[in-house]
């Protein structure tokens, strides 16, 4: 395989227009090389260039872009994505909020405050379980000894003058994933006590988190967002007048999205956020919406929306 050799700007912008992407002189050249400097081209074209390929790159051919394609519309799909990982961080984190609150409240009421160290009160009913919450004490123990070391101040408050920390205080510096793990590791009856507060079954609300998390550090650590896929999918079955989205159906009778894709979240977000956060949700995606559809004309702002699973009747969501 060839060496990758250094490129300046200037060279990757006459780079792109060889290979069929208009750029033109002066102002939008300089324009380019701004956002290229300040974004990066790995991340601005390599990132979201798919949409726009004629044909793609071979080991002895470069890819060829669609005719007309401008390196503007590029980087509007690029800013499309990060302001989409904004409005569903937005929401992702007062779920996981939510989580946290709904999690300790009901530990602490039947086991107390400070018991959350005890493997008694977690699943014991098989070795797996009890492996597994094992595990959990250990981490929980180890993020308590970490945040010690960095001083924080309401841990190492609670810990110097009473001892322990509150499990509604601890769960605050959890991670997603921890508290995921946390909820897995109940008995079976915790489990499905935690998921009637939010009109889930147990397995379903498990993996509902699961997603949720994934989805969370993937816009928190600012990773392509648009195309997310995952390798579990909602149980459609579970969820009431799943139907009014009105999804088609795969001739294998599975449907062709919703189930693993950004609108998947979305079908959480319409299950699982106050109403008037799902309307702040809905009104801020009819806008970006709407602004990328201004801005490309080589494709169709439609296309992108397909590949989020959001089709012409994405707005049933209101009707869940």
């Amino acid at each position: 395989m060839a060496e990758k050799k250094y490129k300046t700007y200037r060279q990757q912008v006459n780079i792109l227009r060889g290979r069929g992407m208009t750029i033109g002189k002066g102002s939008q050249g300089s324009r380019a090389i701004r956002i290229l400097e300040r974004e990066n081209y790995y991340n601005v074209i390599n990132g979201y260039k798919d949409l726009f390929l004629l044909t793609p790159a071979t080991p002895t051919t470069n890819e060829v872009y669609k005719p007309g394609t401008t390196f503007d519309e590029v980087y509007a799909v690029y800013s499309f994505d990060r302001d989409l990982r904004n409005i569903y961080l937005k929401q992702l984190l007062k779920l996981e909020n939510s989580f946290k609150t709904v999690i300790a409240h009901e530990f602490s009421e039947k086991y107390g405050h400070k018991n959350y160290l005890k493997i008694e009160n977690f699943d014991d009913s098989s070795e797996k379980a009890i492996s597994s919450s094992i595990k959990l004490i250990g981490d929980i123990q180890q993020e308590i000894a970490r945040q010690m070391n960095k001083h924080h101040q309401v841990v190492t408050h609670y810990m110097t003058e009473h001892g322990y920390i509150p499990l509604w205080v601890l769960v605050n510096v959890l991670t997603f994933g921890k508290i995921e793990n946390f909820y897995n590791c109940l008995k079976p009856t915790d489990r499905t006590q935690i998921a009637q507060q939010f009109h889930l079954q147990p397995d379903e609300l498990g993996k509902f988190m699961h997603m949720l998390a994934l989805a969370r550090n993937k816009c928190a650590h600012d990773e392509r967002f648009f195309d997310i896929r995952f390798r579990v999918s909602i149980h459609t079955k579970s969820i009431r007048n799943f139907s009014v989205l009105g999804i088609v159906r795969a001739p294998d009778g599975s449907y062709k999205y919703g189930t693993n894709d950004a609108y998947a979240l979305a079908i959480m977000f319409a299950l699982l956020l106050s109403k008037a956060d799902f309307k702040e949700f809905i009104s801020s995606m009819k806008n970006l919406f709407n602004k990328l559809k201004k801005q490309l004309h080589t494709i169709s702002y439609t296309d992108v929306m397909s590949i989020m699973g959001y089709e012409n009747n994405w707005l049933n969501l209101t009707k869940l």
